[in-house]
């Protein structure tokens, strides 16, 4: 009876490890997957630079799985089997790094320094932080930051709040996902019209920043 016994809880044990074997394998998702690729062909050509530091957020979204808002009162949702592909708050730079060039031929130095002396180019700093980054499956998504752009090395800040709703019928991560790639990249227009503002020497940088 105990070697019956002893095969049983084998048995047993190989199921439970096939079970845990047959898990699917968590899929990968890329906030800027969807963005148009940035036009290369005037790579040394920047006409201005700009140190994009790396942005700030909840700390709820440090994390690598996707996290869902919950709607119509249903609790928030932490999707273990949907993760980014990268830290969040990479992503939202490179997005907002692929703005600025587009839209002013301004590259970002943070990660390779040039002193003021070095170039003739305007310099400037800017620092965002993403005060909401939610989705909200089959209802919609929102996406709200904050930023400083200031003209080194003594310029005034200007100090710019937007944020964007998106509708999100959907409900699928891969809507959710979507619908905040779409949120984002308008905040990073936004923060490019910004700061070309700001070296135009408009009085009010800040002028087109609104939630829409």
């Amino acid at each position: 009876m105990r070697h019956i016994a002893l095969t049983a809880v084998g048995v047993a044990a190989l199921l439970s490890l096939a079970g845990c074997g047959s898990s699917p394998p968590p899929r990968y998702h890329a906030l800027s997957g969807g963005a148009v690729p940035v036009d290369l062909a005037g790579v040394g050509s920047a006409a201005m630079l700009v140190e994009l530091l790396p942005p700030a957020l909840p700390e709820r979204l440090n994390r690598q799985d996707l996290v869902l808002s919950g709607g119509d009162g249903r609790p928030v949702e932490v999707r273990d089997g949907d993760r980014w592909a990268a830290p969040l708050a990479d992503e939202m730079r490179q997005i907002v790094a692929d703005a600025l060039w587009r839209r002013l031929r301004a590259a970002d130095t943070y990660r390779a320094p040039v002193a003021l002396s070095a170039s003739p180019l305007p310099q400037y700093r800017l620092a965002l932080r993403i005060e909401r980054f939610d989705a909200s499956p089959g209802h919609q998504a929102l996406v709200e930051g904050s930023w400083t752009v200031r003209r080194l090395p003594q310029g005034g800040p200007a100090v710019c709040r937007a944020g964007f709703v998106i509708p999100l019928p959907g409900t699928s991560p891969d809507d959710a996902v979507a619908a905040l790639a779409d949120g984002s990249t308008r905040l990073a227009r936004t923060i490019a019209a910004s700061v070309e503002r700001l070296h135009r020497g408009e009085a009010d940088p800040c002028a087109a920043s609104e939630t829409k």
